[in-house]
């Protein structure tokens, strides 16, 4: 495995990419603000680092999984996962799935002028930050996320960068005084969610789901996404997804998966077998046969 590497990012611009430095903001203590619309997997973030610098990557939509300190971690619609100054960390094995992200990364090896503060109260705002002690902040007011969206909105258009560091400070301000309440389901959207595990070999609906909650469909969708951070229709895929997986390891043919799981075709199941993991069902299983291989050949 290669050693974790200090990341710099570059600056990027494409539709569905937007990587903005400290060239393109020239605010102290901004490294990159950068926004991130992914319409299908893209390849899992390797292990690496940055140096004296936080990563706040807050998801709009979808869902992702970080690793850090030997421990995996869920981030969901509204949740922001935070990487810790120098703190190695990777999606793991996972590809990063379809969504909308945006990232901010924080330079803090310097408080003069920090986000144009006064000295005290750049250290103020770092030391909360850094006594956080936690990677997912579950997050159920929108008006942080707004925050950090109309500051990205402000610095594409090269727009005045006091204003844009204004909204940064607001956001930063209200992460470190993020409570510590625990993200908790409803009794109606974990039913919903019982009934993915216990039907995954179905073609489920979202008229299923809304009934079993015992909710509208405009409920339920609405319900759904705020609790569990992404819509019904990308649950039940991950779900039939991940168990794909296992059964073709068991060596079980694409065609039995597909119409084991409910679905229609197996072109249908490779569309979307590829969309959330960036691989063919066939690329999939060569890959972690290749991995097994070159594990059992290691010495121990």
């Amino acid at each position: 495995m290669h050693a974790p590497i200090n990341w710099k990012d570059s600056y990027y611009l494409s539709r569905d990419r937007i990587v903005l430095t400290n060239a393109q903001i020239p605010i102290p203590g901004i490294r990159v603000l950068a926004h991130h619309l992914m319409s299908s997997a893209i390849p899992s973030l390797h292990p690496h680092y940055h140096e004296n610098c936080f990563e706040f990557t807050v998801i709009l939509d979808g869902a992702f999984i970080f690793r850090t300190n030997g421990k995996n971690y869920t981030a969901a619609g509204g949740d922001v996962f935070i990487a810790y100054p120098d703190e190695v960390h990777s999606t793991d094995r996972f590809p990063m799935s379809h969504g909308e992200i945006y990232w901010l990364q924080l330079d803090i090896s310097s408080v003069s002028r920090f986000l144009f503060l006064a000295e005290d109260a750049a250290l103020n705002l770092t030391n909360r930050l850094q006594h956080l002690h936690r990677h997912v902040i579950k997050n159920n007011a929108p008006e942080l996320l707004s925050l950090l969206r109309n500051a990205f909105q402000l610095a594409a258009t090269d727009s005045n960068p006091y204003l844009i560091a204004s909204y940064l400070v607001l956001f930063l301000n209200q992460l470190a005084d993020s409570s510590e309440e625990r993200h908790t389901l409803s009794r109606e959207i974990y039913q919903a969610l019982n009934f993915v595990y216990d039907h995954i070999d179905m073609d489920i609906s979202l008229d299923e789901l809304a009934a079993c909650s015992h909710l509208s469909i405009p409920q339920f969708k609405v319900r759904f996404k705020q609790e569990v951070g992404i819509s019904p229709r990308s649950f039940v895929n991950l779900q039939k997804i991940e168990s794909a997986k296992a059964m073709l390891l068991e060596g079980m043919a694409k065609t039995d998966v597909a119409l084991q799981l409910g679905f229609n075709t197996s072109s249908y199941f490779s569309a979307v077998f590829k969309k959330y993991t960036t691989l063919t069902p066939s690329e999939y299983v060569k890959q972690q046969r290749k991995k097994t291989a070159v594990s059992s050949e290691t010495p121990k």
